[in-house]
């Protein structure tokens, strides 16, 4: 084999030819030769199996030429040397072409041939040992060398372009020359380019880690090909910014994540930046599954359809398998996998207008029709509310209730739609069901660790801190109606204790704004009032004896809800709260009712001084100074007293009533300090 394919003879022969990548070169002229593009009447030479609309990858397509096809492709290939290679890509079915073509070699290579054809078609038969395959360390090469040769500005260098093609093709010679059965693995060999494949597939599993994290899963039902028979399947969907040669395959077979631990069956990619390219919006199943995305291919034409209100473009239809002989067929439909339905693909630019060929929004419209084909429409009809008409409104924590209307679940083994009911998904939309916005789409559906799911019984409980949603999956289970009134209940009393938080924070709010008015103060009788119908108020919503319940399943309902929402610990702080409430208030009466005495008492205490001085400085001013009574004994012991000796003692006597105002208003002060300062009473502890 290592002498049929030689690698370096064949990598050698490019040297000298340069490369190119255009996807969507149709006229070739002489000397190109184009690898899965191209139109076959260009004077250059089209490999591309697109042309016969028969088969799925160029390998297969060049094996399968006759005598007379395979000279007349080699005629046309000796009358022009080839200068130029343009390419859409480094996959492994390019480079095989490119060996079929270049070596003419054909035997002992039709399992690699088989191989991949089914590989191009999207089987993938090596099991879950990636690092083993073939076909999947090709790949991420591929893309590595392809990522390489991008420029800064999105275009690509031809000498990197020929320089990883040609690695390319050293490495698929190197498997060849392996193995002659591709599906029995790959194991280690002698390269730098093998090493370099084993550590792209390490970073390329490295961002499928990170993608999963970050991707929205859930549970479906998908209808078998050809049958109307449904299985359940985990779906996943992202939002991928950086394309990954492997996701699909780490997907299909991630038995960690999956809750089947069967993988992700069914996938759906978000690419926004390929927007107009078919490649934006792409749901596709395993093909090896053997299911089938015809009717989520019809629901997403009737909505195209709908949506562009009889406006829809159909003057050149895009050949489609579901469209053939049809009249007026859009131009731009989904993609159906030619008729296969197993990977639908969003429509194309229109080329006449440059307008978007589809009117939907992954997010708001694609999303939401798949959850509804694949779990709504199924689950529905199979349940009916128990609550709706006597559902109380205006509580914060909702109650809802879903009953099976089917025989028992547990005895169905003819209809996998009760299997829904074991899935995570199932349990995450009963809890979107008591959320005030119930779930329309898989990315919407509350995280794992935002509620909480048990089983009592036949009654799956499922609660969170919006509320809780109970689902028999019995049709006639007479334990319902007791825990639902017991799920109302204890939502009756979370409700209600919420309305005491509001009830003490609206006191917390008005007495300190009443303590910092002028006009206003706080009056204890009035206190005393409201803190007494606030402690009612605590009795009666968190009263012991309502939360006892006449059977053990209710009572575990009751400590599970009050776990759930805090009535716990609620209840044993309630009391310690209006207590507090009620200790701060009092503290703060005390502190008014202190300010007030001491103004009051540092007046009189004032007064008191200011009087005491006035008493003990008269007998000095009498002393000091000349009073009525002796000016009277002054004048009729000495009758010829100037009126000038008259005023210097009315001087006198007016200087020393001054005195005695000073006198008395500085003892006033000094009585007014002493009592601001130390009186006992009045210092805070």
């Amino acid at each position: 084999m290592a002498e049929r394919l030689n690698g370096e003879r064949l990598a050698a022969a490019l040297e000298t030819v340069t490369f190119s990548m255009r996807p969507s070169l149709q006229e070739l002229p002489a000397g190109m030769l184009a690898l899965g593009i191209g139109d076959a009447a260009s004077q250059g030479i089209a490999l591309n199996c697109k042309n016969s609309g028969k088969y799925r990858s160029l390998s297969a397509w060049l094996w399968a030429m006759d005598a007379d096809e395979r000279r007349a492709l080699q005629g046309k290939a000796r009358s022009q040397a080839i200068t130029h290679i343009a390419i859409e890509d480094f996959s492994l079915d390019s480079c095989f072409a490119w060996l079929l073509f270049s070596s003419g070699e054909t035997q002992g290579l039709d399992q690699w041939v088989r191989y991949i054809d089914q590989w191009e078609q999207g089987f993938y038969l090596d099991g879950d040992n990636v690092s083993d395959s073939a076909a999947c360390l090709h790949t991420v090469f591929a893309h590595a060398r392809l990522h390489a040769a991008q420029t800064a500005a999105h275009h690509y260098d031809a000498d990197l372009l020929r320089d990883g093609f040609i690695r390319c093709l050293k490495l698929l010679t190197a498997f060849i020359n392996h193995t002659l059965e591709p599906l029995q693995g790959i194991q280690s060999l002698p390269s730098a380019d093998y090493l370099a494949a084993q550590a792209a597939l390490a970073y390329e599993y490295q961002l499928y880690q990170l993608a999963i994290e970050r991707a929205v899963t859930c549970q479906l039902l998908v209808e078998q090909a050809d049958s109307r028979r449904k299985m359940l399947v985990d779906a996943l969907f992202l939002n991928e910014q950086n394309p990954s040669g492997l996701f699909k395959i780490f997907a299909r077979n991630d038995r960690i994540h999956s809750w089947s631990k069967n993988g992700f069956t069914l996938l759906g990619i978000y690419r926004q930046q390929q927007q107009g390219t078919g490649n934006d919006m792409v749901i596709s199943v395993d093909p090896k599954s053997g299911l089938s995305l015809q009717s989520l291919w019809q629901a997403l034409e009737a909505e195209e359809n709908r949506r562009w209100a009889g406006q829809r473009p159909c003057n050149n239809p895009r050949p489609l398998h579901s469209y053939a002989g049809v009249p007026n067929a859009p131009d731009q439909p989904w993609w159906d996998d030619a008729g296969r339905y197993t990977l639908l693909g969003a429509p194309k630019t229109l080329a006449n207008t440059g307008e978007p060929g589809s009117k939907l929004s992954w997010w708001n419209d694609v999303l939401p029709l798949i959850w509804q084909q694949g779990f709504v429409d199924y689950l529905q009809p199979c349940l009916t509310r128990v609550d709706e008409a006597d559902m109380p409104a205006g509580g914060q924590k909702q109650v809802c209730a879903w009953r099976w209307n089917q025989p028992d679940a547990r005895l169905q083994q003819t209809d996998t739609t009760s299997y829904l009911t074991s899935t995570p998904s199932f349990e995450a939309w009963l809890a979107g069901c008591s959320q005030p916005l119930m779930p329309t789409t898989p990315s919407a559906l509350p995280a794992a660790d935002h509620y909480e799911a048990q089983w009592q019984g036949d009654v799956l409980i499922v609660s969170h801190q919006q509320g809780v949603t109970l689902f028999s999956r019995s049709p006639d289970n007479p334990a319902l109606e007791g825990l639902l009134k017991v799920a109302r209940r204890i939502a009756t009393l979370s409700d209600e204790y919420a309305q005491f938080l509001r009830q003490t924070r609206e006191i917390f709010k008005k007495w300190p704004q009443q303590l910092r008015q002028h006009t206003g103060t706080i009056e204890d009788k009035q206190w005393e009032e409201e803190i007494f119908a606030l402690r009612v108020n605590a009795l009666n919503v968190l009263n012991s004896t309502d939360t006892l319940f006449a059977s053990a399943q209710q009572n575990r309902l009751s400590e599970m809800l009050q776990r759930q929402w805090g009535l716990h610990e609620q209840r044993g702080s309630l009391f310690a709260q209006v207590d507090r409430l009620d200790a701060l208030m009092r503290d703060a009466i005390a502190r008014q009712n202190s300010r007030r005495h001491r103004i009051y008492g540092s007046l009189f205490s004032a007064l008191g001084m200011g009087i005491a001085a006035s008493h003990v400085w008269e007998p000095v001013r009498d002393i000091l100074t000349t009073n009525e009574y002796e000016w009277q004994l002054l004048l009729f012991k000495y009758p010829d007293t100037t009126p000038q000796q008259l005023a210097e003692i009315a001087g006198q006597s007016a200087h020393f009533e001054l005195i005695s105002l000073i006198v008395f208003l500085a003892f006033g002060l000094l009585g007014f300090i002493l009592f601001w300062f130390f009186d006992i009473r009045s210092q805070e502890e």
